[in-house]
Order: structure tokens, then C-alpha cells, then sequence
């Protein structure tokens, strides 16, 4: 078997002849390639053929002589091995005929590459003479130049490495130096130069690094431009407190050199948090000193030192800290000025990606957009110092005066508040944590203190002697002391004057754009809480005469006509009559000192609740409580109980009022507790009648004096009430008026009505009822003849009726 491979290897292998250049003319196919195409001429037998061959022969590395050996039987026959190669020799004939046909196909692209690696053998012998002229060429220059010439050019060439490596050591060497400069720049201010100089020194660092020694200067570097950046968050910080526009714009040019104006108001906002916290606390911390209170105060929270303010300190303390608060404020909204008016300096070149709304925005929308809730926030931070401040005292002790005065410094602190976060581009409600427990303490205040006044207004009826007070002929409740802010509140706006030009200002330019350079929006009230005069007491009455009015007081002291009867001088002379009827007689509106005093302290609770809107209703309810038991007094002191029999047919008013009265003032407590659950108060005793004052005197006409005085001074009350309505109606929320509705239609318009039952007991004691009836029986009434003169009864009526016009 070895041996027929070898003899089959060696009739196989084909001729190879050398020849230096193809000849393609030489090209012939064989002759018998063109015996078998012309002896075999059906292509589908030739395709049968070809698939039948073992797959095997088409690998390159199988040996196709021992692989047909491998696959002949062992006891293989001559007729086997002759018909085997028959049949390999049609699958030679079918392949080489297939060969040819290709060949034959593929003849002219082979003659044309042929020609065209003929043309590279051209192109690379050509290329070959070019080669071999140059170095010709080269060795010739070589002998002709000279060893000095090459030396020179050696080194010129020297020279300018060195020259090169001279530059680079100068700009380390300025680099080595470089923190000198970058100190000189941080103690000017000049933060934007710093960090320019940090940055080209890490750029020139960058392109030397293949010294060695710039490895160590980078690093060096990058800690300064570090310890820049802390400095200007130190800068920024300082800033909340005392806004410099010329500094913050270079800290603005700090941060945008370094690509951080975004992380910049993000970092601004903590620091303006951090502030307000660190401001309140060293104010309360210093006030809890001088209190001398305890000591170890800097281990104490804020709220636990709020709580220690000794009374003394307590509003100069909340003064302090509303101004210092307010003066962060106002750095901050000096810096959103800032950022309105140089919003084109900030060109990061960058856009913010928005996580919520997966959208990018630039970094001026990012910077506005962060500024305006920024306000939000810093306002919320300055309430909840002050909110922390007032819940941590009881304000029950605390004088009226005082109390008053803390409620006018938060309501101040409000306004501020509402002038800061003023932002018409902005959705955002602003945030009022401050009314809610201002008003919890207000009320807790107020109803403490309006049991107190009830008490003193009880004791002020039952010790009224119900003579009249001197006051102008002009006197309204609006020139009094205590009503005085009303004309301030409720006068015309701007908006309601057509005459008046509107000038639209920028968003807290109220309390903030006039204190710019100096002063604060609590200067007035700083210099009334330390006004030494403040807490003395007032004349009663100083606010309700003047030169002008001397004239009519001192009328009383002319009058010529003393009583005979009582040797005490009429009111008004003969006048009286027609100063009763009308409200603008010439001695001007009867009022008590009682009455006077319920128009005080009304004034006193408006204060509260201008200062506290959200307590109005509670305001007026205590309000009407006071008229209500000056109402009930008049009544129950000066009805007689003939006259209360006689006007419960007549006056359904007056009865319904007086009941109700009854029920919500005096009706007393079941088990400690009032039956009116609505009532915050606890019940009060039923008023006297003060034992100076007899109304069973016939001298005086039952009491004429103070009937009159007591009944005219509870319609001119009524009338002081009415000039109050419009107020109390603005002030009340609009769901609460229907109260004060029928607080006066049943109370203040019922007051005319008292008139009745208490001239009833004059009515009834003018004329001798009775001694003129049984005159009246003793005449002879069948008259024959007309008398020259009346019966004596007329006389007797006649006189009374002379004595009581004279008294009246």
C-alpha cells in the first residue's frame, strides 16, 4: 500500500519550469481538457458527478491518495479497484471540465493582472534608481561640507533645547513662588484673581509634569485652590450679616471661575439658615446674662435659654432679636437685588439637570429660581425663632401696656415677613407660623385680662356717682388716645384716593430699600418701650377737652339760678329740654366717668386686635360684654318697678335685650362650670346701685340728675358704638358679621328705649297724683254759672309742673 501511494505521488507531481518573465501566450489548456468537453456534453450528469465527490478531497489538509486507500475493502477485487477508477476518473473529468470552463471564463481578468504586476515591477525599479541617485547625492554633500559647519549646527540646536529648558525652569521657579501672590490676593479681597492665578499655575503645572518636580507642585496646588475655595465660603457666610455689594460681586466671580455658581446659592441658602439660628441665639444668650439667671447657659438649647428672659429684658430682647433677624433678611434681599441686576455676569456655560421634570435649564433660571424659594425659607427660619421665643414665656404677667407693645413688635415682624417673600412671579404661599400661637397667647391674655376689666368696670358702676364728665362739644371716640391708631389703619390708601398717583415699588421696599444705609423698621418702637414716660399713668380726660371748649365748661359757673329747693344749680339752664332731643347740643354729649372708662378700654381691645386680626371676634364678643353690663346697670339702677311692669307691654325690645343679658352675664355657674360652653369667662355678681346715689328723694325729684345723666350717657355710648360699626365690620371676618349684626340691632339700637322706663320714675313723682285727684273729688262739677277762676287743683297742677320745668 505504501509503496502505490509513492508511485501515485510520483506520476501526480507536475513539471515546474523556471522562467524569468510569463509569457501568456504560453498559456494552453490541456489537450486533454478539450477531449473530455467535446466527448462529454451533458452539464447535468457533470453536476451529478461533482456531487458525488467525498467532501473530503476539498480540505487542504487531507491526503486524498490515503484516504481513498483507507476506504478500499481488504479483500478487495481487480474488477472493485478498476470500477473505483472509472468512477474517480469521470469525478476528475467533470472537475477539470468545470475547471476549464472557469478558466476559460476568468482568462481576460487574469491577462489584465498580469500586465498590471508587470507595471509594479516597472514602478519599483524605477523607484530603486531614485533611492540610489539620492544616496549618491548625500555622499557627495557629506565630502563637500566641513566638520566645523556640522559642529555649529550641532550646536545651534543645543542652544535652543537650552533655551527651551531655561523657559521651563523660570515658569517652575514663578510656580515655587507662586503662593506669595495667591496670599497678596486673598488678604485684598480678590478672590476672582486668586483663583485665576491657581488655575493658569495648574495649567502650566500640566504642561511641565514630566519634571519631576512638578508632581509635588500640582498637588501643592490643588490643596490651595482648596483652601481658596473654603475661604470664599467663609467670605459668603459673612455676607447674611453684612451685605457689601463690591465683595460679593468678587465672591460671585470667585465661584464662576471655578464653575460652582450653582453650588454657590445652594451654599448661600445654608449660611443665611445657619445665620439666623447663630443670630438669635447670641442675642437671647446675651440677654440670659444679663438676667443673671443660671449659669453653664452655652450648654442649653435656644428654646430652654428663650424660657429663662427675666420680664425686665423681655421686650428689649425681642426688639434685638426681630432687628437682627431683620438684617439677615435684608442681606438677602439686597443679594436677590443683586442677582436681578447682574444675572447676565453669571455664563457658567453650563445647564442644570432637572432629576423632577427630566429636562435641562441654564444656570440664570436655576439661580432666580433658587433665590425666590429661598425667601420662603429664610422667612420660615426667622419665624420659628421668633415663634420659639414667644411660646417660651407666659405672657399673662406682663403688664397691658407691655403686652401691647410685644404684640405691636410681632405684628411689625409680620409685615416685614409679608414684604420679604412679596413675589408675584411666585405660586408659592407664603408660610404664617407666627398668628397661630401669637394668637393662643393673645387670647389667653386677653381673657385674663378682660375678667380683670369686668371686675373693675363692676366696680366702677357700683361706686358711679352718674354725674356728667366735661368734654368738647365735638367729641367723637376717634380723639381719644386709645382710638387714635383707627384714623391711621383705616384711612384712605393710595389705591382708594382717584387724586393720589400709584407708584409700583419693588418686593419689600417697605421696610427694606428705605433702611438700606441705616435705621430699622422697629426704631418706633424701640424708643416708646424706652420711653421713661410711657408707663405713667394718663390724665383721665386730657385727651377730651382744650382751649377751645373752656368756654362751655365754664358756662356752668355763670348760671344765676340756684334750686330753691336742692341749692344746686341746673345742668344746662332752660335749654335742657332741646339739648336732650338733639345729639349736637352746645355743652356737647353726656358721658359718665363710667362711661368713658368702657370707651377706653374698648380702645384697648381694638388695639389687640389691629394688631391680631385673627382674635377679632373674640375682641368684639368681649366688647359688646362691656356694653352689655353698662346697659344692665342704667336699667337696673334707674327702673322703677312701676315702670318695668308698664314697659314689658310696650317695649318687646328692651325686655328681649335685658333677658339676654341676664342669661349671658349674670346667670351663675352649675358645678364650676358655665352653662354658655362658647364663654370663656366666668360669671360676674349683679351690679348696685352705689349708696350715694338716692333716686327716693323728692328734693331732687327722685333722682332727675342721674337718671338723666346715666340714660343720656348709654345712648351716647350706643351712638360712639355706631361710629365704631364700619370698623368692627372690617376688622371681623365676613362669616362672623351676623354677631355683630345683631349685637346692634338688639343691644346698641335698643338703647334709645331705656328712656322710657327710666323717665317713667320722674313721670310719675312730677305731679302730686293723689292730692290732686281728691281736689278733683271735692269740686262741684254741676256748674250753673261760667267762674272767673279755675279750681284749685289747676293751681296745684300748674305749680308742680312750673317747679319740675324749673328743675328740669
Amino acid at each position: 500500500m505504501k509503496k502505490l501511494k509513492e508511485l501515485i505521488d510520483q506520476v501526480g507531481k507536475p513539471t515546474v519550469l523556471k522562467q524569468d518573465r510569463i509569457d501568456t501566450s504560453a498559456i494552453q489548456v490541456p489537450h486533454y481538457v478539450y477531449k473530455e468537453v467535446n466527448r462529454i456534453r451533458n452539464p447535468q450528469v457533470d453536476r451529478d458527478t461533482i456531487a458525488s465527490i467525498n467532501e473530503a478531497f476539498f480540505v487542504t489538509t487531507t491526503d486524498p491518495d490515503q484516504l481513498e486507500l483507507e476506504a478500499m475493502p481488504d479483500n478487495s477485487t481487480l474488477e472493485f479497484i478498476e470500477a473505483r477508477r472509472e468512477s474517480l476518473q469521470r469525478q476528475q473529468n467533470a472537475v477539470s471540465k468545470k475547471l476549464s470552463d472557469v478558466i476559460l471564463h476568468n482568462q481576460p481578468s487574469y491577462i489584465k493582472e498580469l500586465k498590471e504586476v508587470q507595471e509594479l515591477q516597472r514602478s519599483l525599479h524605477n523607484a530603486f534608481v531614485i533611492c540610489s541617485n539620492g544616496r549618491r547625492a548625500l555622499m557627495s554633500v557629506g565630502v563637500r561640507c566641513s566638520t566645523a559647519s556640522l559642529s555649529l549646527l550641532s550646536n545651534q540646536q543645543k542652544r535652543e533645547s537650552l533655551l527651551t529648558l531655561w523657559e521651563a525652569l523660570q515658569t517652575i521657579k514663578t510656580l515655587q513662588h507662586s503662593d506669595v501672590r495667591l496670599s497678596e490676593l486673598m488678604e485684598d479681597e480678590d478672590y476672582a484673581g486668586a483663583i485665576q492665578l491657581c488655575l493658569e499655575c495648574q495649567h502650566a503645572a500640566a504642561t511641565y509634569k514630566h519634571y519631576h518636580c512638578i508632581k509635588d507642585l500640582s498637588t501643592k496646588l490643588q490643596d490651595t485652590l482648596e483652601l481658596i475655595e473654603e475661604q470664599i465660603d467663609v467670605a459668603l457666610s459673612k455676607t447674611c450679616r453684612l451685605f457689601d455689594p463690591t465683595v460679593y460681586t468678587k465672591l460671585q466671580q470667585g465661584y464662576q471661575l471655578l464653575g460652582k455658581t450653582q453650588s454657590a446659592v445652594d451654599q448661600l441658602l445654608m449660611h443665611y439658615t445657619a445665620s439666623i439660628h447663630n443670630t438669635a441665639f447670641q442675642i437671647v444668650f446675651g440677654f440670659a446674662e444679663l438676667s443673671k439667671c443660671e449659669s453653664n447657659l452655652q450648654k442649653k438649647q435656644y428654646k430652654d435659654i428663650c424660657s429663662l428672659i427675666n420680664k425686665d429684658f423681655y421686650i428689649p430682647c425681642l426688639l434685638e432679636l426681630c432687628k437682627g433677624v431683620w438684617s439677615i433678611m435684608l442681606c438677602y434681599h439686597n443679594a436677590s437685588k443683586w442677582h436681578h441686576k447682574n444675572q447676565g455676569q453669571l455664563t457658567d456655560g453650563k445647564n442644570v439637570y432637572d432629576s423632577q421634570h427630566k429636562t435641562y435649564y441654564d444656570i440664570k433660571s436655576y439661580v432666580n429660581g433658587k433665590l425666590a424659594h429661598g425667601r420662603h425659607r429664610v422667612w420660615s427660619d426667622a419665624q420659628s425663632r421668633i415663634k420659639t421665643f414667644i411660646l417660651s414665656s407666659e405672657l399673662n404677667g406682663f403688664k397691658y401696656d407691655d403686652f401691647i407693645m410685644i404684640l405691636d413688635i410681632v405684628k411689625r415682624f409680620i409685615e416685614v415677613g409679608e414684604d420679604f417673600i412679596t413675589d408675584p412671579s411666585s405660586n408659592e404661599q407664603p408660610i404664617d407660623s407666627l398668628t397661630e400661637p401669637l394668637r393662643q397667647q393673645t387670647l389667653s391674655y386677653f381673657h385674663s385680662h378682660h375678667r380683670t376689666r369686668l371686675d373693675e368696670l363692676l366696680m366702677f358702676l357700683e361706686n358711679e356717682a352718674w354725674q356728667p364728665c366735661p368734654v368738647r362739644s365735638s367729641f367723637t371716640v376717634f380723639g381719644m388716645d386709645e382710638f387714635k391708631f383707627l384714623k391711621q389703619t383705616y384711612q384712605l390708601t393710595p389705591k382708594d384716593d382717584p387724586n393720589t398717583e400709584v407708584t409700583t415699588l419693588d418686593p419689600g421696599s417697605r421696610y427694606f430699600d428705605p433702611f438700606n444705609s441705616e435705621g430699622h423698621p422697629f426704631s418706633d418702637l424701640q424708643k416708646s418701650s424706652q420711653d421713661p414716660d410711657s408707663n405713667k399713668p394718663k390724665p383721665r380726660y386730657d385727651s377730651y377737652e382744650n382751649s377751645d371748649d373752656e368756654d362751655d365748661i365754664d358756662h356752668e359757673l355763670s348760671l344765676d339760678y340756684v334750686d330753691e329747693k336742692t341749692g344746686e344749680s341746673p345742668m344746662s339752664g332752660s335749654s335742657s329740654t332741646q339739648s336732650l332731643k338733639s345729639p349736637s347740643h352746645p355743652h356737647g354729649p353726656v358721658l359718665t366717668n363710667t362711661a368713658l372708662h368702657v370707651l377706653r378700654l374698648c380702645g384697648s381691645y381694638l388695639k389687640m386686635c389691629d394688631v391680631l386680626q385673627p382674635i377679632a371676634l373674640d375682641v368684639v364678643i368681649c366688647m359688646s360684654q362691656l356694653f352689655d353690663l353698662y346697659f344692665y346697670a342704667v336699667y337696673a339702677f334707674f327702673s322703677t318697678d312701676e315702670s318695668k311692669e308698664k314697659h314689658r307691654c310696650r317695649l318687646d325690645r328692651l325686655q328681649s335685650t335685658v333677658t339676654h343679658i341676664e342669661t349671658t352675664l349674670f346667670t351663675p355657674e352649675v358645678n364650676g362650670k358655665a352653662p354658655n360652653a362658647q364663654q370663656e369667662m366666668p360669671q360676674i355678681s349683679v351690679p348696685t346701685l352705689s349708696p350715694a346715689v338716692d333716686l327716693n328723694q323728692p328734693s331732687s325729684y327722685y333722682g332727675i340728675t342721674e337718671r338723666i345723666v346715666a340714660t343720656e350717657s348709654l345712648i351716647c355710648l350706643a351712638s360712639q358704638f355706631e361710629l365704631l360699626h364700619k370698623n368692627l365690620e372690617e376688622m371681623i371676618p365676613s362669616s362672623k358679621k351676623a354677631f355683630l349684626q345683631q349685637f346692634y340691632s338688639q343691644t346698641v339700637r335698643a338703647t334709645t328705649d331705656v328712656r322710657y322706663p327710666s323717665y317713667l320714675g320722674i313721670a310719675i313723682h312730677s305731679v302730686d297724683v293723689a292730692t290732686t285727684v281728691n281736689r278733683m273729688s271735692m269740686v262741684n262739677w254741676d256748674v250753673r254759672e261760667i267762674m272767673s277762676q279755675h279750681n284749685n287743683y289747676v293751681d296745684l297742677l300748674l305749680n308742680d309742673l312750673s317747679n319740675f320745668r324749673i328743675t328740669l
